[in-house]
């Protein structure tokens, strides 16, 4: 396996890795390094009167917090990523039932349609029944 040498704090560290980390190893290393920068340029721990071991473990902290926020958001992303495949399944649910109900509802369109004719037919059936039994009556 590969190392890698690195200064942090002014300090060589030289790590193990397996080739396939090497980029991430590397981000990592110069991450801290922003950060400890970032840390140094405030007044409150330039003054010499912070110690690395302090620097690294309030870097920590910081890490481990935002590690924290990102998983907690990734969590909320698959929530969300569920809550919506459930959304879509239900979509198609509710659109499949529409279809059946457009379906339903054209069968008994059609089947008015044919009851309106024959309710017309034998409203002139009963029509020239009426007009015999009065053109009858009045024979």
């Amino acid at each position: 396996m590969p190392f890698y040498k690195t200064k942090i704090l002014n300090r060589e560290i030289s790590l193990e890795y397996e080739k396939k980390d090497e980029k991430k190893i590397i981000d990592s290393i110069n991450l801290i390094n922003e950060k400890i920068d970032d840390k140094l340029q405030n007044p409150k721990y330039s003054n010499g009167k912070i110690s690395d071991t302090i620097l690294l473990s309030l870097l920590s902290i910081e890490l481990q917090a935002e590690l924290s926020e990102k998983l907690n958001i990734e969590r909320n992303s698959e929530v969300n990523d569920t809550k919506k495949q459930e959304y879509l399944k239900n979509n198609l649910e509710l659109k499949d039932k529409i279809l059946k109900l457009q379906n339903e509802k054209k069968i008994l369109e059609d089947e008015k349609l044919k009851l309106d004719q024959e309710f017309d037919e034998i409203n002139k059936k009963v029509e020239g029944l009426i007009n015999i039994i009065k053109n009858s009556y009045y024979e």
